[in-house]
């Protein structure tokens, strides 16, 4: 009798994922996150193929925690805004609105991305998420998002196995 093969991501992975944009505003994250009840998504740049960070509700709260909100704290902002069509910020009219229309997702993401290979295996998923204390990681080609496996993920094979 062969050796079985060892459980790998691509075994257990999500692969429809729901995803946010970097050049979304915050008022449209709010939206898309109370749409599909979630708090949490990886962030794909503006060609929506490459994984460029992750935002959830916790970026959100911290951001509303401020107490001032300037459109130039982050550059990446502005670079969306004026290239709406050759608009300038203050022709959009968003200057004194709420910040939640005048910031970017791009501003509140967590650029640094936990991700491992399709063919690795559970066990060192979990052993990542473990040491990481992080409950979902990206299964990644490149820089492409392919899918995620979250420990509700791993929970839910070991419990398949046991019937």
């Amino acid at each position: 009798m062969g050796s079985q093969s060892p459980l790998v991501a691509a075994d257990i992975m999500s692969r429809d994922l729901l995803t946010a944009q970097e050049h979304w505003s915050l008022q449209t994250l709010i939206d898309f996150f109370i749409r599909h009840r979630i708090t949490g998504a990886p962030v794909l740049c503006e060609d929506e193929q490459e994984l460029v960070g992750v935002v959830s509700l916790t970026d959100l709260l911290t951001f509303d925690s401020k107490p001032d909100h300037n459109l130039g704290e982050n550059p990446m902002a502005q670079y969306y805004y004026s290239a709406l069509e050759g608009t300038s910020i203050d022709d959009l009219g968003i200057r004194d609105t709420t910040p939640h229309l005048s910031h970017l997702v791009s501003e509140i993401m967590t650029p640094s991305i936990i991700s491992v290979p399709a063919a690795t295996p559970v066990t060192e998923l979990a052993q990542i998420l473990v040491n990481k204390g992080i409950h979902r990681i990206f299964i990644t080609e490149g820089r492409k998002l392919c899918g995620v496996v979250s420990t509700l993920d791993i929970l839910r094979h070991l419990t398949e196995l046991s019937h």
